[in-house]
């Protein structure tokens, strides 16, 4: 009797804990993805997605994100190929939420240090494996630019 006593105890202890861990559900954004498409109002000029290439990484409250130019598809690139694909590094990240079709990125670090310490919004929409972000980078108020750029991104999970 005592057993089963103790075995209802440890059932009804798991079950109350339940809650807590359907509140930790995982975000539809968790994992890897790489840049597929990227348009800008006004356009960059110096940025091409065949030219570069970018991934982002989510957790369930965390982003970071790596870009750079691809090197050369040959065995071994030279020493100024990988000087400036060095240079054309850059990186970014901090935390996030997801709020319906309202994604927000708190940058917490990032290669021009203006943007720390920003928050920016974004729109995002679903198409399959496929998640799309469009929104405002802040240039002017950030003193980086005398207009604002819009922007849309479209990311494929990485599998």
């Amino acid at each position: 009797m005592r057993s089963l006593a103790m075995s209802l105890a440890i059932v009804a202890a798991s079950a109350m804990g339940l809650p807590a861990h359907a509140q930790d559900k995982a975000s539809p954004l968790e994992g890897a993805w790489e840049l597929v498409e990227a348009k800008n109002v006004p356009a960059d000029p110096n940025f091409s997605l065949t030219k570069t290439r970018q991934i982002k990484i989510l957790t369930k409250t965390h982003f970071a994100f790596m870009s750079q130019d691809r090197l050369p598809a040959k065995t071994k690139p030279s020493a100024a190929e990988l000087t400036a694909a060095a240079k054309s590094f850059s990186a970014g990240g901090g935390t996030y939420k997801l709020e319906g079709d309202a994604y927000t990125e708190h940058i917490e670090f990032f290669v021009v240090p203006k943007f720390v310490g920003a928050s920016i919004t974004f729109k995002i929409k679903w198409e399959g494996d496929e998640w799309i972000q469009s929104g405002t980078l802040p240039l002017k108020a950030l003193g980086l630019s005398d207009h604002d750029v819009q922007i849309t991104e479209r990311y494929r999970r990485i599998k």
